[in-house]
């Protein structure tokens, strides 16, 4: 038997595609952000935990908000892109409302990365916006594992589901008056805006990579299908 009967196709490239530019976008977030992390703790020690993330991208405190600021550019436009191609896939309605607010949460991220914090009256409405289109992102895909879709493996969907309580926490937090939270006080030893948003960083982080392995499989699971129907 032909060992090349095994593999997958041309017509799965843009799977393939999807897959590494999400597993990149998560790289570039990653790498960003440890780089930013580190120079402000050579600065403040320990108390970098206390640092709200949206504050290393600013230009006047932070040493390398410019890598930061690059990072979330970069990772934004590989979400871009393969929410792009996700839509271009055209599995189902669902998939493809996920593909649209994936490419909001992309074009915020982007937006953020173009104007940090030292732009404060943007930064508000872009910051607002990733947080809006990241609560309906999860809100889709929870649908989606609820449904069942097979876009949407189990790791995924209680990825999504927790995601989604820490985003509805973020939401809560936040003054709607003035699109911002409410300051961490210096002294204190725990801040829960600044927790809660590490925490959303990093699920993000991790969503993504799980996004990446439910892409990867669910291309295995189209292959398999449609060899089965040749087969038939």
């Amino acid at each position: 038997m032909n060992p090349l009967y095994h593999q997958e196709p041309s017509q799965y490239d843009l799977h393939r595609l999807i897959t590494w530019l999400i597993v990149g976008a998560a790289f570039i977030s990653t790498s960003g952000v440890l780089i930013a992390i580190y120079a402000e703790y050579q600065n403040v020690g320990v108390q970098v935990l206390q640092i709200r993330a949206d504050f290393l991208g600013n230009y006047i405190n932070s040493p390398l908000a410019y890598v930061f600021n690059l990072s979330l550019l970069a990772a934004g436009l590989c979400i871009l892109i393969s929410m792009a191609g996700l839509y271009l896939l055209k599995l189902d309605t669902l998939s493809q409302w996920i593909a649209l607010t994936g490419a909001w949460v992309g074009i915020s991220v982007i937006l953020m990365g173009i104007f940090p914090i030292n732009f404060l009256s943007i930064h508000r409405i872009v910051s607002t916006s990733y947080l809006l289109s990241t609560l309906i992102l999860h809100s889709l895909v929870i649908i989606a594992g609820i449904v069942p879709r097979f876009i949407c493996p189990k790791p995924l969907f209680y990825l999504s589901l927790i995601s989604f309580c820490s985003a509805v926490s973020l939401t809560l937090q936040l003054d709607w008056t003035i699109l911002d939270f409410p300051p961490c006080v210096p002294q204190t030893h725990f801040c829960s805006v600044s927790a809660n948003m590490w925490l959303q960083t990093n699920l993000s982080i991790i969503w993504c990579l799980s996004l990446a392995f439910a892409m990867r499989r669910l291309s295995k699971i189209l292959y398999h299908r449609a060899q089965e129907r040749q087969i038939l």
